[in-house]
């Protein structure tokens, strides 16, 4: 799945529906399905993540380069390639710290500070994966 176009088509499909979920004004609805609507988000945004990550991780295996198996590593390899930007690196490293955030330490007082970050994750990954060969 990492390599090769059909992780690519996964990554830009989930991409695609990631930011048409952010678009979404929940303003005019009632308060669960504003919650709703706000852990779909969360939950796109999960699921992108461990897409970008393992996409850019197999194109960088795709170039003969020995990738360690964990996002951090295949983030920082990403930035001594060249396919993440040194301005980047930073956003980059905290779509792992958010998602790690939703995933595994889930405190409802640090999901509204996510959900203003989102969209500004969404595009960083899109930005990245531009750069990237289709492999």
């Amino acid at each position: 799945m990492a390599t090769g176009e059909l992780g690519r088509e996964n990554l830009l499909r989930a991409l695609t529906g990631f930011a048409q979920a952010l678009a979404i004004d929940g303003s005019s609805y009632p308060d669960f399905v504003r919650d709703v609507i706000d852990n779909g988000r969360i939950q796109k945004f999960e699921c992108c993540v461990e897409l970008f990550w393992k996409h850019l991780r197999g194109c960088l295996i795709a170039e003969g380069l020995d990738v360690p198996t964990s996002p951090r590593a295949a983030f920082k390899a990403g930035l001594e390639r060249g396919f993440i930007a040194e301005a980047e690196y930073q956003s980059v490293m905290e779509l792992i710290s958010d998602r790690n955030t939703c995933s595994h330490i889930y405190r409802q007082a640090l999901i509204p500070a996510i959900l203003a970050r989102l969209p500004a994750h969404c595009a960083v990954m899109q930005s990245v994966i531009d750069r990237l060969p289709a492999t």
